[in-house]
């Protein structure tokens, strides 16, 4: 009976603190909102701070607005920028022009990805606000509008992705709680409904580490993928389970390698790319491997009308439509396109004989290219200028 109680309180403990994880007031708000625009919080008065983000997601400041509340202010842009259950936020879209641009989304501020967007299509940085740098970008990447709309889409337990390893790992240098940050390095999709873009980063944590012992016992390295997100911002965990294992060594058989004498290395699975030195176990940077979730998710997923053409005309079966975002300023950035940024190879290692040798398999990634050239002479300005919040006195 006692456990039973105590469960109970452990439960209602964890609830009350996954609410408590949602910022409710206008500074828990206005701080979330600053690390997704600026990438950190900023400092000075509140007022002067929602003036800059207004300012720099609109084009307007709070207080040429008649009758709008502080409170009002701060709810609607992180209704904006976050994004509610039908209106596809800002961050979304930009998520979206990432995804349409170059297959993958990156990490970052919102204003950062701009910029670099702004720099690999135009050759240089817009001024103006990120709604209508968005927008511009979104005419010249995609040559329109381009229709993207909610949709819920589920990721099934048994679903095997890829994922690349950031960080090195062994056996000898890590221990038992380290982290290590990795990438998601494919789309994960439902249909036609993204869920997981390429690009996401996540952290994986490493459960149970043991070193290379006596008597020929090797190392070993447990990790669980516990720090995920997809698209509207669902976290979930992932795990090498049966499926991933299996995917792993059809890889395995497709370089070549021996199954039979692949290392199993526990719960993780065959992993390509771990590297058997003598009885250690590493994995270097840009290790590949398959993982899957450990329970299925259900996602509000985004269908992306993009790649370059227009869909204007496209049927979406049980889609939620956006509710349009209202323009508050006519400014819009236009600038000269210059050769756009080109994506770093992918490397695929994928272990050939297990503990004595390894092949490596590359295969180069995609490079990005740009869809559109304007030639247009305007020169840019306030380029690269940081933000500043002027505190009132």
């Amino acid at each position: 009976m006692k456990k039973q109680v105590l469960s109970v309180m452990i439960a209602s403990l964890m609830a009350t603190t996954v609410l408590a994880a949602e910022p409710t007031t206008v500074l828990e708000k206005t701080n979330v909102l600053e690390t997704t625009v600026y990438g950190s919080v900023q400092e000075g008065a509140i007022v002067d701070r929602v003036n800059q983000l207004d300012t720099t997601v609109y084009g307007t400041e709070f207080g040429s607005t008649t009758g709008n509340t502080l409170n009002k202010k701060v709810d609607s842009l992180y209704d904006s920028v976050e994004g509610t259950t039908t209106k596809v936020s800002l961050l979304e879209q930009l998520d979206a022009l990432e995804y349409s641009y170059q297959n993958s989304v990156t990490s970052g501020s919102m204003v950062s990805r701009v910029e670099h967007l702004e720099r690999s299509v135009n050759g240089r940085i817009g001024t103006g606000s990120l709604q209508n740098r968005i927008k511009s970008l979104n005419t010249k990447i995609n040559g329109g509008s381009t229709k993207v709309v909610k949709q819920i889409g589920t990721l099934e337990s048994t679903h095997v992705f890829k994922v690349t390893l950031n960080d090195a790992l062994s056996t000898k240098t890590n221990k038992e709680g380290d982290t290590v940050a990795f990438t998601v390095a494919e789309n994960i999709v439902d249909g036609n409904v993204l869920l997981v873009p390429s690009g996401t980063t996540g952290t994986a944590t490493i459960t149970k580490l043991k070193k290379a012992r006596s008597f020929g016992r090797n190392g070993n390295i447990d990790m669980t993928f516990d720090n995920l997100k997809a698209i509207d911002g669902t976290a979930f965990t992932a795990i090498q389970g049966e499926e991933a294992k299996e995917k792993t060594k059809s890889e395995l058989k497709a370089a070549g390698a021996s199954v039979a004498g692949a290392v199993l290395l526990g719960p993780v699975g065959l992993v390509g790319g771990a590297f058997i030195k003598g009885k250690s176990v590493e994995y270097p940077a840009g290790t590949e491997m398959y993982i899957q979730p450990q329970d299925t998710v259900t996602i509000q997923g985004l269908v992306i009308g993009g790649d370059g053409q227009a869909h204007s005309d496209d049927e979406l079966a049980d889609a939620v439509t956006s509710t349009p975002m209202s323009v508050t300023s006519d400014t819009t950035a236009e600038s000269t396109v210059d050769t756009p940024a080109t994506d770093m190879p992918e490397v695929d290692a994928i272990n050939g004989e297990a503990i004595t040798s390894a092949d490596e398999t590359v295969a180069s990634a995609d490079s990005a290219t740009t869809t559109e050239v304007v030639d247009d002479s305007t020169e840019a300005e306030n380029v690269s200028q940081p933000i500043v919040v002027v505190k009132r006195t």
